[in-house]
């Protein structure tokens, strides 16, 4: 996919050419949070003297925060902003602890290392602290925030952890890969039929396969980072799917169908010897009930529950 012309500049390559250009540079990061508050844990936004690229989250907090970076001239340091239903103009009402981080020419080879990560859609462990930024790539490290000798370091994860594998190429699988494009989820989607016109009009998914469908686990990765949508042409294939893989190791294995569909799918397997406690661990049918018809409405229905259960919203 191409950047569209008026696409908001990436965060790390602003700051990149920022420190290229020797221009003044500061990131701002919420290391911390706690209520209900416009930007949470992990967001941040890179400042120079005449503009930004990233949110913390917008209103009175990023506006205060984002003039305190231009004015600063200083080592790195904390604050908190207090949020007050009355006091900023919002309805939030919860603390942001901030990092305020000037970056420099020692930062450049870890941004460098963070652009390549991301373009290779890969992942890796961000570390901030009072001396600067650091990244370890293909870490795994947590999202936390705690005080050490030295002073203090936050750590969060980036790039894309978490894998969607889409089984079934259609129209709806087009319209998810569409909407999860914009969250960090690396998108894979399976089909097996050759010369589809969805899977070849389908320029967001990060990797696409033509596959045998009684080999689907081999292409679907294990863990609590992989998430797993069936929605194949016909219940002969998403029947094949689910049972191959109904003891795969995902974080979320959901159908599509409707609950008559699912209910007599799942009835046939049971009685031919599916494990009624693994059928039942299957999400099914997939999606938030919002009354959706279209391909489009569908698909923002299970993006929406995927994320709800992604961020303990959703059980």
């Amino acid at each position: 996919m191409e950047a569209h012309p008026t696409a908001k500049p990436e965060p790390w390559a602003y700051a990149l050419e920022a420190i290229e250009a020797e221009k003044r540079i500061v990131l701002v990061i919420v290391v911390d949070h706690s209520g209900s508050v416009p930007g949470v844990t992990g967001t941040f936004v890179m400042v120079t003297p005449d503009g930004q690229a990233g949110t913390i989250g917008g209103g009175a907090a990023e506006h205060t925060l984002v003039e305190r970076a231009r004015s600063h001239d200083g080592p790195a340091e904390l604050t908190e902003f207090v949020h007050t239903e009355n006091g900023d103009g919002t309805l939030c009402n919860g603390v942001q602890t901030f990092a305020i981080v000037p970056l420099g020419l020692h930062d450049a080879p870890a941004i460098r290392e963070i652009l390549a990560t991301l373009r290779e859609h890969d992942s890796g462990t961000l570390a901030v602290g009072p001396g600067g930024v650091s990244f370890t790539r293909g870490g795994d490290g947590p999202r936390a925030f705690h005080t050490i000798e030295s002073g203090w370091i936050f750590t969060d994860r980036i790039g894309l952890a978490d894998t969607l594998t889409i089984v079934g190429g259609g129209h709806v699988a087009l319209a998810l890969s569409r909407i999860m494009a914009t969250l960090p989820f690396r998108i894979v989607v399976l089909d097996n039929r050759d010369e589809l016109e969805t899977m070849a009009e389908n320029g967001f998914a990060h990797e696409k396969r033509v596959i045998d469908y009684d080999r689907v686990a081999e292409y679907v990765p294990v863990g609590d980072r992989s998430w797993v949508v069936v929605m194949t042409f016909g219940h002969q294939h998403d029947r094949k799917v689910v049972e191959n893989l109904l003891n795969h190791d995902v974080r979320y294995l959901g159908l599509m169908g409707s609950a008559s569909k699912v209910k007599r799918l799942f009835a046939d397997m049971e009685a031919k010897g599916a494990n009624p406690e693994a059928l039942s661990r299957v999400r099914a049918p997939i999606g938030m009930a919002i009354g959706s018809h279209t391909p489009e409405e569908i698909a923002i229905s299970v993006a929406g529950e995927i994320i709800g259960i992604r961020n303990g919203a959703v059980e």
